[in-house]
């Protein structure tokens, strides 16, 4: 079946391109994008979903539009007819602030249970004993450094964080005080991906989840994680794959919301009342830019750089898009494309 819906998802983002982002009209846009992507979530787990999500979602996105002209429509009665400013600043400048806002929103309750998510991960893959026990790991864009303490519980001697937001290490920091972790077995700094200070060949275990898609020069980064890991070093890489409606549908998403402040988006989540770990992911799909990539190509990517052995991994919980869930859904293909693609390799020269 073709995806028609791709049409009307070019359609809504043409509308949302139309429509001025004065405050009223802005918030009309978030809220009816949050929306069109609740929509979808209510199909997206049903693993044998009767009807063709290609039709169903078409429908969710006539929804959005029908929603956004009849705001449209009441355009006249908003006083304030200024509008937001258009963001130009590159890749790298726009997530700094994205991420640091989202990742430093989680208390305390909601930090420990992303770590015992993460240590789950790491379980199920066979990743916790003798992988992990007594090796030096680094964290490359550790955000607020919740995958850290995972690792150390499963069984890392020394883990180094680093992330190039200023906020987010120093609510790691902050963190790992109130957890009652005094020693130097996980510390935390500010450094760039391209460039992290660290000594050639001095971590047994280097760490990208989902963080280099989201850069300039992605190349860059992995060439700089492959510099500092031993030889025959392990890697865990976590990259967005192409194609299925979860990806159209956040890609567009985020398109049509262009010249809409992340923050604005992060306000209108919080007074919805959503929970900490909805915001973040409304707050990362409508906001952030992926590059969306094929197991073949990254895989192909990182051989030329110096790695090899793949292995392909699953996330482990049924909300993730992980081939393992896929081969389980009735169209999984079609909701979900390539999945996510978490991958653990080598060093291999």
């Amino acid at each position: 079946m073709d995806k028609i819906y791709l049409k009307k998802l070019g359609e809504l983002e043409g509308l949302s391109d139309s429509i001025p982002n004065t405050r009223m009209l802005a918030l009309a846009k978030i809220k009816a994008l949050i929306a069109l992507n609740m929509r979808y979530e209510r199909i997206q787990l049903d693993r044998n979903l009767a009807e063709h999500p290609y039709v169903l979602i078409e429908s969710f996105v006539d929804h959005a539009i029908s929603d956004l002209k009849a705001w449209q429509e009441l355009a006249f009665i908003e006083g304030d007819e200024t509008e937001f400013p258009v963001d130009q600043r590159s890749l790298e400048g726009m997530h700094h602030d994205l991420f640091q806002m989202l990742w430093t929103k989680f208390d305390i309750d909601g930090y420990q249970e992303r770590i015992k998510r993460f240590e789950h991960r790491l379980r199920v893959n066979g990743l916790e004993g003798d992988v992990l026990k007594g090796k030096r790991v680094i964290d490359f864009g550790c955000g607020h450094g919740n995958f850290d303490h995972s690792f150390l519980n499963c069984g890392a001697a020394f883990v180094q964080g680093i992330d190039y937001g200023e906020e987010s290490i120093a609510y790691a920091r902050a963190a790992k005080e109130e957890l009652g972790i005094q020693d130097d077995r996980l510390l935390f700094k500010v450094a760039s991906a391209y460039d992290t200070g660290e000594q050639d060949d001095s971590y047994d275990i280097a760490v990208q989840n989902g963080v280099f898609h989201h850069l300039d020069d992605e190349d860059s980064a992995y060439r700089e994680l492959h510099r500092v890991l031993k030889p025959g070093g392990t890697c865990w890489f976590y990259t967005d794959g192409e194609g299925g409606i979860s990806y159209d549908l956040w890609d567009a998403s985020r398109r049509a919301l262009t010249n809409v402040p992340s923050s604005l988006i992060s306000e209108t989540t919080a007074f919805l009342g959503v929970n900490e770990g909805k915001q973040y992911h409304i707050g990362d799909g409508l906001n952030a830019i992926y590059r969306h990539t094929s197991w073949e190509e990254i895989t192909q990517r990182l051989t030329k750089i110096g790695f090899g052995n793949f292995k392909r991994l699953i996330g482990g919980f049924e909300t993730d898009m992980d081939l393992d869930v896929i081969e389980r859904d009735r169209w999984g293909r079609e909701k979900f494309g390539e999945g996510d693609i978490r991958i653990l390799c080598q060093k291999v020269s």
